[in-house]
């Protein structure tokens, strides 16, 4: 049996990223755009070529000797939730919560919402946490649990660019017990580093060393600790190895912003390799490959719920022949309304049917 294309080959091009290294044509966040990718420009980004590819390998093993079996993994659901902003009103300050107020009547013309968010920054700044619009953990927990899934929340530990990065500290008393609820109740915690750290693996080393503290004293031990670069900064090899001297275990950056779908051609994790220096790296590489803005928040999309959710639940089926996993972000910010909460259920009901 012969194979008229170089199967390895491809699978090395996809898996390392090797079309991403060097390039000068990024976005405004120094990411490389999926209008530049091979896989968007040639229409097959919805789908997992690498996986296609070692499925077509092994026909061809099962072929020429028979007696082997191939086993698939079983393929598995990865929610997480980068934590840019726990509260809605927790943090911020009055004159901010003034000029909200100033456009909720000028701009908005609604004098309502101008009270209500009055009456909700002042319940929150009394210790009313329940009341904040973004604290929706707790309720992600409960749906996580409902359907058998753990959810991992990542958290920024630094303000290395202070009009991007989040507006509160990992060692404020309030963040640290909800550290220790996430913990108790069975989900994960990872880190998020700041806006500025994707190429600097001192300050990756320096956030992820008190995102440890903090946990140490919060009696908090996990036997693994991966991260998600903020903004899905990346650029290759130069954030792997960043991330790997500052000590984390696996990431989960590599999806577009912009587009859902299979960056690295793959669903299923596998270990980092720095194609300049050529050598594998101590790093899983988990490919993110949906997140709500990708499929509901773009206006260059203009994708409906119903839409959108059919789109996740298309590239889960595809996920799910393979025995891979589909990692989706949900930000805890991003489900602050019913009609939100009510099309997050719906999804992951349908994904788990």
């Amino acid at each position: 049996t012969f194979i008229h294309y170089d199967i390895i080959g491809l699978v090395y091009w996809m898996l390392a990223r090797v079309e991403e290294i060097g390039r000068d044509d990024l976005d405004i966040h120094g990411r490389f755009p999926v209008t530049s990718s091979h896989a968007y420009k040639n229409g097959y980004l919805d789908r997992p070529v690498v996986d296609e590819w070692f499925h077509i390998l092994g026909q061809v093993i099962k072929r020429q000797w028979p007696p082997i079996e191939l086993k698939l993994d079983r393929a598995s659901i990865e929610l997480s939730h980068d934590v840019d902003r726990p509260f809605q009103y927790l943090f911020a300050p009055g004159q901010s919560i003034a000029r909200q107020v100033v456009g909720d009547v000028l701009k908005r013309w609604d004098i309502g919402l101008a009270v209500r968010r009055c009456l909700t920054w002042h319940a929150v700044r009394k210790g009313s946490l329940q009341s904040d619009p973004y604290n929706t953990f707790d309720w992600i927990m409960d749906k996580s649990e409902k359907y058998g899934l753990r959810s991992t929340f990542y958290f920024i530990c630094g303000r290395t660019n202070k009009a991007m990065d989040a507006d509160y500290e990992i060692e404020h008393p309030e963040i640290r017990r909800l550290l220790r609820r996430i913990h108790e109740r069975g989900h994960e915690i990872g880190l998020h580093p700041s806006y500025d750290t994707y190429l600097r693996p001192d300050l990756i080393r320096r956030e992820f060393l008190r995102l440890k503290q903090v946990c140490e004293k919060e009696g908090i031990q996990q036997d693994a600790w991966g991260g998600r670069m903020h903004y899905l900064r990346f650029q290759v090899p130069t954030t792997m190895n960043a991330l790997v001297e500052a000590g984390l275990d696996y990431d989960s950056s590599l999806g577009y912003a912009d587009r859902a779908g299979f960056r690295c051609g793959t669903s299923i994790s596998y270990q980092a390799f720095d194609v300049v220096a050529g050598v594998s790296l101590n790093l899983r590489i988990r490919p993110l490959i949906a997140m709500e803005a990708s499929v509901f928040g773009l206006s260059n999309q203009g994708i409906d719920w119903v839409g959108g959710s059919t789109q996740v639940c298309r590239l889960q089926e595809r996920c799910r022949a393979s025995g891979g996993q589909i990692s989706l972000l949900w930000h805890n910010s991003e489900l602050s309304t019913q009609i939100a909460r009510f099309s997050y259920q719906d999804l992951l009901r349908r994904i788990n049917a």
